[in-house]
């Protein structure tokens, strides 16, 4: 007997035909899923009808993966992988510091896609259902587990899925050091085959965002090691 999954996916790809592979793919692991053949039909769908997790191409008509995943992060910090048959380094991070949680490129492994997308969720639930502790404080800094909200100064800094995450990892463990291979357990699991360097590009986003909002609270770099943060 199979259980219905009550996760919504959207997919946006301007080509049919990949919309048609994950979205069969992804039902018979028993997701709802809606396809979409630009950015902007999706987004227009998002603002009445938030799904879940959103998988889109980056270039499409109309509003770009990339337009898309800009205009999403004004409003949610739904999971959002990107992929695309562009597979430099400078698109991988452009994708990354407009908001995207990860990046995978065509062709494309349904079996790696299908992981991805079952351990992001997986993570997401777990961080919003199972915290036995409603707040982390650092300094000037907040997170209010329950929501999964980030306060500097009282008001609500905007983060990514994986921003969250690693922010939580590293105040959940004040002045404890994490490498970058154990971030990248913990924050996007066993399954990532991708490079460590994307540690750097979501820490250098949440810096950046931290720094814009004056915080006291800084994630310190421990240099041929990785990060963490002080008391």
């Amino acid at each position: 007997m199979f259980i219905i999954s009550k996760h919504l996916i959207y997919i946006a790809d301007d080509d049919k035909k990949v919309c048609h592979l994950l979205k069969s793919q992804l039902v018979s692991e028993n997701y709802l899923v809606e396809e979409f053949y630009n950015g902007k039909e999706l987004l227009e769908r998002f603002l009445s009808v938030p799904c879940d997790l959103i998988i889109t191409d980056i270039m499409m008509p109309n509003m770009s993966g990339y337009d898309l995943c800009r205009e999403i992060r004004k409003v949610s910090d739904v999971p959002i992988v990107m992929i695309s048959a562009k597979d430099e380094e400078i698109d991988r991070v452009l994708g990354l510091e407009l908001g995207s949680d990860d990046y995978i490129s065509k062709p494309f492994s349904l079996r790696e896609i299908t992981i991805k997308v079952r351990n992001m969720l997986r993570r997401t639930n777990k961080n919003s259902s199972l915290n036995t502790e409603e707040k982390l404080i650092c300094k000037d800094l907040e997170i209010i587990k329950s929501n999964r909200m980030i306060l500097i100064h009282g008001e609500e800094l905007k983060t990514t899925v994986k921003e969250y995450d690693l922010l939580k990892l590293l105040i959940e463990n004040k002045n404890q050091a994490f490498s970058r291979e154990m971030i990248i357990e913990k924050v996007w699991g066993y399954d990532y085959y991708g490079e460590t360097r994307q540690v750097d590009h979501l820490i250098k986003r949440l810096r950046k965002k931290m720094l814009l909002a004056d915080s006291e609270c800084k994630i310190e770099t421990i240099w041929g090691y990785g990060y963490k943060v002080s008391d």
